[in-house]
């Protein structure tokens, strides 16, 4: 029998989790609808991809009683060249928005270069924030792996009203211009906020001249861990892959997505030129297990492995958005740094379930 997970409730501070595979259904998708459901005077909500009938729903009735704005990933278009990703384009984003009725509330970004808007996260009333790692779909909030905040600080939500305002400006893709570019000044730190005893530090990536805010924050996060949980649909960053390699001989354990690190890993098993030495992790230690997923389809029933966590030492959580890879520094994105033993518990529980999971019914390592 799969462990029971529940949600973790604090004042202002609540996280759910999914693991269909693993038995885990903190019904998320009725809490992102009740988040919905409690905007009073404003709702704004930037998400890479947008399909789930209730929520699609939830924001029609919302839209009808508050300032609803939106914006989603929208591809690309005729003047946008290049750019390869590890994280497939949604498909029928745009569809389902307009046939929800949703069109003239929405906006969508074509970012260059092949880059994503892979934010995810709501606005509410100027004080509350939902975030997390799942899009608002079937297979992201009923068949995959991933976690979900929902906070109430009117300084957390301000600093994601702020990004959500840039993603909104007409001139939004030349904040990722191209690598070295002098264009743009790089974003600024966000302070920790105190949400009683939890400490939260958000990041966010822009593009902008691939400033590396939330990999540095990682990296440098990694640094002075002695036990990491990882629990992540890829790892690709090379700073990052360095970071974890210095913790190789560490109390460090991991979940993957074999798909997912079959296309960023060093061939035979993907396309990355990175040393093959510093993908130690997906090669056959017996301290990382991947999910038995599946490859990417155009149906909205995919199961992937798609949190994007770190639990280190006990005590800091990083979740959001920020998948580890070179590619997330130049899409938009948003990341959470939450320092709490409490918080890491929660965390913890959920990783062991998912794990316990995986050893038993897992798929191979390295990906096939």
């Amino acid at each position: 029998m799969a462990t029971k997970v529940v949600p973790f409730h604090a004042p202002g501070f609540d996280v759910y989790f999914l693991s269909h595979r693993a038995g885990i259904n903190n019904d998320c998708a009725a809490h992102l609808v009740q988040f919905i459901q409690g905007a009073k005077k404003t709702l704004d909500c930037a998400i890479y991809d947008l399909k789930h009938p209730d929520v699609l729903k939830a924001l029609k009735a919302a839209s009808k009683k508050v300032k609803l704005r939106l914006v989603y990933d929208g591809g690309k278009t005729k003047a946008v060249k290049g750019g390869k990703m590890a994280d497939p384009k949604p498909s029928g984003s745009a569809q389902a928005i307009q046939a929800a009725g949703l069109g003239k509330f929405a906006t969508p970004v074509h970012v260059a270069g092949g880059n994503l808007m892979h934010d995810k996260f709501l606005v509410r009333d100027g004080n509350a924030l939902w975030t997390g790692s799942g899009n608002f779909t079937h297979g992201g909030l009923e068949l995959q792996d991933n976690n979900f905040l929902a906070i109430q600080s009117p300084q957390l939500a301000a600093v994601y009203e702020k990004t959500f305002l840039g993603l909104l400006q007409a001139g939004h893709t030349n904040a990722h211009p191209a690598k070295g570019s002098k264009k743009a000044a790089p974003p600024a730190p966000h302070p920790t906020e105190k949400l009683g005893a939890i400490g939260v530090t958000p990041y966010f990536t822009t593009g902008v001249s691939e400033f590396e805010d939330a990999e540095t924050a990682v990296v440098k996060a990694l640094a002075k861990a002695k036990k990491v949980r990882l629990i992540a649909m890829l790892v690709s960053d090379a700073g990052i892959l360095k970071a974890l390699a210095a913790l190789k001989n560490k109390d460090i354990r991991g979940i993957l997505d074999p798909h997912e690190m079959k296309q960023v890993m060093q061939p035979p098993k993907g396309k990355s030129k990175t040393d093959p030495a510093l993908f130690w992790f997906a090669r056959g230690d017996k301290r990382f297990v991947a999910a038995p997923s599946h490859a990417y389809s155009q149906q909205d029933n995919n199961d992937f492995m798609h949190n994007k966590a770190m639990i280190l030492d006990d005590r800091v959580v990083i979740t959001g958005s920020y998948n580890f890879s070179e590619h997330a520094e130049v899409n938009d994105e948003n990341m959470l740094m939450i320092q709490s033993p409490a918080v890491a518990k929660a965390y913890n529980a959920y990783f062991d379930a998912v794990f316990a999971q995986y050893t038993k019914h897992g798929a191979p390592l390295p990906p096939q």
